[in-house]
């Protein structure tokens, strides 16, 4: 969870300004996955709070799309949200770091995915980023300027 942030933060300043609304078919543009990450990250928290602090109990299901149209991703900063989701991520590593080894088995219902435990929640975290390190990387193109030439 430390580590990707850094990864991120690498990437977007391979992009300069001029390329923040690129994107590739289906995708979020640059400026999009930033507002997204920061957005996000808090909702990622959360579920796992909720099945430490509320087991049993159910987590709610959002359609991307959706809140990124809602949230005005397309208008955002992306400098700003990076330092948004970097302060943010403090926060959810904080949370985690605090965790007993018996909070960890605590599940919560997700709509879509059915039963997760917390530390299904907090796996998927790394997962989400990697998702989109690997799509800004493809942004890049080739040369250079990757930071991920082989994967």
């Amino acid at each position: 969870m430390e580590v990707t942030p850094k990864l991120i933060e690498r990437l977007l300043v391979r992009f300069g300004e001029d390329r923040y609304d690129e994107r590739l078919p289906d995708r979020f543009s640059v400026r999009e996955v930033m507002a997204h990450l920061a957005d996000w990250e808090p909702i990622m928290r959360d579920r796992i709070r909720t099945a430490v602090e509320s087991p049993e109990s159910a987590v709610e299901a959002y359609d991307e799309v959706a809140r990124a149209e809602e949230k005005g991703y397309s208008s955002t900063d992306p400098k700003q949200s990076l330092e948004t989701w970097k302060s943010e991520r403090a926060k959810t590593i904080e949370y985690v770091a605090s965790l007993p080894e018996e909070a960890w088995h605590r599940r919560a219902r997700h709509p879509e995915r059915g039963w997760l435990t917390a530390s299904d929640f907090a796996a998927m975290i790394p997962l989400h980023d990697i998702y989109h390190v690997e799509q800004l990387d493809a942004m890049l193109g080739e040369g250079e300027d990757r930071v991920i030439p082989v994967w």
